[in-house]
């Protein structure tokens, strides 16, 4: 039976942790409708908790949607959650199928930018980083065929409502992309990506300590990446060592650039730019994006491209600005771990 929970206390370890059923202590349960999370304003899906079979929704004041990241702004304005039972998520009356695209990318690639784009001149619901994908990916090796797809199909109805949607997840949930795809064919299918080590060099800059983890306890960070990029534990079986940093990244780098190749290998058409493409032309980039999605042309970029589509959180351009003293990053490493990693891939 859905339950409205009292939120008691908010638990989250790190802002850009993802997003887990431990984030919220909750104390008194009531039975609720579960009709509620559609009917009553201000309830979004916020994560699944696994172990009991249960989605939980939060409850907000303010629209997620309209946040840099959807699941930051879900957990600070919380003021309940709402629990529904598998079988009640699978159930709820979504008006509709849904539609509109599926922006994927490396990160630090301007994809919270083309979000923002499409949501206000696209007249699409813009969703960036629902942390319920980045869960599926990590759920991946304990769920059936059949589980993954079920759970997949229901978490993006539910995300949608009926609209037109872009959502951007975090850059892991690539890796569901062709499941993704198969379901829901009449999306659009986008990728954007950055040259390799200027993308290197950006991420080092803007995740350095992000997990407080990555000093006392790294082999425990390395197995949480390892199930959101599954090339990183491949790849530390194979080394037989824990991962520098800069082999960690030149594996998720590689990765996600695999599974868009194989997206577009599955028969999708595949929309594909570079942060490199989106300097020097936004313009025409986005206007051929915009086609390609089947939207009308976009107008009055300008404004959108003058602002910062991060600002506010840990990785605008003014927060990564001041972070950039932090510990360098091993160039040749990097670059040379990138090259092993294809010749493996190729093989």
């Amino acid at each position: 039976m859905a339950q409205r929970l009292a939120l008691v206390e908010k638990a989250k370890p790190y802002p850009l942790a993802v997003a887990g059923p431990a984030d919220f202590h909750c104390g008194q349960a009531a039975p609720v409708d579960p009709r509620v999370v559609l009917d009553e304003p201000g309830h979004s899906l916020y994560c699944l908790d696994h172990d009991n079979r249960r989605a939980l929704f939060t409850r907000t004041g303010v629209d997620p949607g309209g946040a840099p990241f959807y699941f930051q702004a879900q957990y600070a304005h919380a003021t309940e959650v709402v629990a529904l039972s598998y079988d009640e998520l699978f159930a709820l009356p979504t008006p509709g199928e849904p539609s509109g695209v599926f922006l994927y990318s490396t990160g630090r690639c301007g994809s919270t930018l083309v979000a923002t784009a499409l949501a206000a001149r696209g007249g699409l619901t813009g969703i960036s980083e629902p942390d319920v994908l980045t869960q599926l990916v990590m759920l991946t090796p304990r769920l059936t065929g059949p589980e993954l797809r079920d759970l997949t199909r229901a978490c993006v109805r539910v995300l949608a409502r009926g609209h037109p949607v872009v959502i951007k997840p975090r850059s892991f949930a690539v890796e569901l992309a062709g499941l993704l795809h198969e379901e829901f064919p009449q999306f659009a299918s986008v990728f954007l990506y950055r040259e390799p080590l200027s993308w290197a060099r950006s991420t080092a800059r803007a995740f350095a300590g992000y997990d407080p983890a990555l000093n006392t306890d790294p082999a425990a960070v390395q197995d949480r990446l390892g199930r959101l990029i599954p090339l990183v534990g491949r790849w530390r079986r194979r080394m037989g060592r824990l991962l520098s940093p800069e082999e960690v990244m030149a594996c998720q780098w590689v990765a996600q650039l695999e599974r868009a190749l194989a997206l577009r290998h599955r028969g999708a058409d595949l929309f594909t730019a570079t942060y490199e493409d989106l300097l020097a032309d936004p313009g025409a980039v986005l206007g051929a994006l915009f086609a390609h999605c089947g939207l009308p042309a976009p107008s009055g970029l300008d404004e959108i491209l003058a602002r910062d589509s991060q600002e506010g959180t840990s990785l605008s351009r003014s927060a990564t600005t001041a972070r950039a003293a932090a510990p360098g990053l091993d160039e040749t490493s990097f670059t040379s771990t990138v090259a092993a990693l294809w010749v493996e891939a190729l093989r």
